[in-house]
């Protein structure tokens, strides 16, 4: 059954099933009852086939696994958990897994607490590994992403790993909405992998691609509109020009099309005074929940989360004050360091503010968050600001779209700002208050950087438009979470392009990660 479609192969082995049979060597089949004893349970065919193709070819590590318990039939799905516990106290390693009536995989989990995030990922071997499973796994007609992305999610507890997004088709042509994901780890082992519904419109309902206009006129439109920006690369300890502005041609006029967001970059110097001890306090971090965002928490529920035995070898902590209505507030924590990975505050407030905060009021209260609770000496930063144009688009609902300012604080060097920010901050201008903070994990950094003989931005970005590629896609506007009900045909730049950036030294092309967010 091996190197044969899954979805074919589950009709096959449901078709089968008659009676239960137990899983044999080296899959061992247990369910741990919370006491002291480990009772044997017999799995359906299908099951055992599934979890044996699995450990043969994707999770080596499912041989120390055996199988807690399972629930569901092959006509509903099934949900099956695997661990490696013998004790409450011993686990380290579970697996969760759904499949749905049809016999394919709907999501797929494996938490190993000891899971290898040092070793560096080989791009190329990652990215065929989850090829090769979803080409395994997903029937349905897709396209997959040509490259792997890297996730930095420490928040979740996903950071250092590779990421191969699929995407559906409309009209043979590429829909900009991931509808699942692979992820593989440094041992090229797949570690999550999730599917989702989604539904598209009908070819009726949306532009017809052969009214496209030719791509050699909207490569010309979009070179146009290129920018290159220097910047620091921390993990390659050089200097590098990267696209800054990458905008999104209308296929049907030709032209750009307006982007809904305000950017603008302003240098700033931040004396922090915050006590970082804040964060190794859980008094002081209810102090600040209560005095600076007013919430009442003789009304919420704390939950420490390191408490739950799932997360007792992890690397983080979350401390949790939720609601049943109105804000919740989750705090996760470097459980080693004590230091702040992600803030955020979800749902609604008891009373919106009468008037708005103005972007500039927002981001003084974004650089007093960084003052009083993320910088505890005095620092340069670019900070790269956006905010919401006054006028939106017509598919934009006013109803539903916040508004948010957001701040990345890109550490500086001489007046170069680092590749990625050391803070990311999100303002939300009706609550009048900060409502996500997520900080980054950056490696030290010179005391100087030196410019002497890079090459100029003008055959910076020559080297860059040579190299990029656009594709026609049927591409969903977005505004915050918002998105428009129906896609429009347009030019993008392909993950490739995306990922390219000019060694500002050389002048050579280099590809290098992409960041994976979850929202793309």
């Amino acid at each position: 059954m091996k190197k044969r479609n899954r979805a074919a192969m589950f009709v096959l082995a449901v078709s089968m099933v008659t009676t239960p049979v137990a899983l044999l060597h080296p899959l061992s089949s247990y369910a741990y009852d919370g006491k002291s004893s480990l009772e044997p349970i017999q799995l359906p065919e299908d099951i055992v086939h599934l979890l044996t193709e699995l450990k043969e070819d994707y999770v080596p590590l499912m041989k120390d696994l055996h199988v807690d318990s399972y629930g569901g039939t092959s006509n509903s799905g099934y949900v099956i958990n695997l661990s490696d516990r013998k004790s409450i106290i011993t686990t380290n390693t579970t697996l969760n897994i759904s499949t749905n009536a049809e016999g394919d995989i709907t999501r797929f989990v494996l938490h190993d607490v000891n899971r290898d995030k040092t070793t560096k990922i080989n791009k190329k071997e990652a990215y065929q590994k989850a090829v090769d499973f979803i080409r395994n796994y997903i029937a349905v007609n897709h396209v997959i992403s040509p490259q792997a992305t890297l996730s930095f999610d420490r928040a979740s507890e996903l950071d250092h790993l590779a990421v191969v997004s699929v995407y559906p088709q409309l009209n043979n042509t590429w829909v900009d909405k991931e509808t699942a994901r692979v992820m593989v780890d440094a041992k090229g082992q797949v570690v999550v992998f999730q599917q989702d519904k989604v539904k598209l419109p009908t070819p009726a309902e949306v532009a017809d691609p052969s009214k496209a206009v030719p791509l050699e006129k909207a490569t010309k439109e979009w070179q146009d509109k290129v920018s290159m920006e220097l910047v620091y690369d921390e993990s390659a300890g050089k200097l590098v020009y990267v696209p800054d502005q990458l905008p999104t041609i209308d296929a049907l006029s030709g032209e750009e099309v307006p982007s809904v967001y305000k950017t603008t970059n302003e240098t700033m110097k931040i004396k922090g005074t915050a006590d970082m001890g804040i964060w190794r306090d859980t008094k002081k971090m209810e102090q600040m929940l209560e005095k600076d965002f007013g919430l009442k928490l003789n009304q919420r529920t704390y939950k420490n989360v390191k408490e739950d035995k799932k997360y007792k070898n992890s690397d983080i902590d979350r401390h949790e004050w939720n609601a049943s209505s109105y804000q919740s507030a989750w705090i996760t924590l470097d459980r080693k360091t004590k230091s702040p990975i992600e803030f955020k505050l979800d749902s609604s407030v008891e009373k919106e503010l009468e008037k708005p905060l103005t972007h500039d009021e927002a981001k003084d209260i974004a650089v007093q968050f960084v003052e009083k609770y993320l910088l505890s000496k005095e620092q340069a930063f670019s900070v790269k600001e956006t905010s919401l144009i006054e006028n939106l688009p017509g598919w934009a609902d006013q109803n539903l779209v916040r508004p948010i300012s957001s701040f990345a604080f890109h550490p500086e060097i001489d007046g170069i700002p680092t590749k990625r920010p050391l803070f990311y901050m999100e303002v939300d201008a009706k609550k009048g208050n900060v409502v996500l903070v997520q900080v980054n994990d950056l490696p030290s950094m010179p005391a100087t950087i030196s410019k002497d003989g890079i090459v100029k931005d003008e055959k910076a970005k020559d080297a860059y438009v040579k190299e990029a590629n656009l594709r026609l896609a049927y591409w969903y506007p977005k505004v915050g979470t918002h998105s428009a009900k129906l896609p429009e045909l347009a030019y993008l730049p392909t993950a490739d392009a995306k990922s390219l950036q000019i060694d500002a030294a050389t002048g050579a092309v280099e590809e290098t990660w992409l960041e994976w967010k979850a929202s793309d």
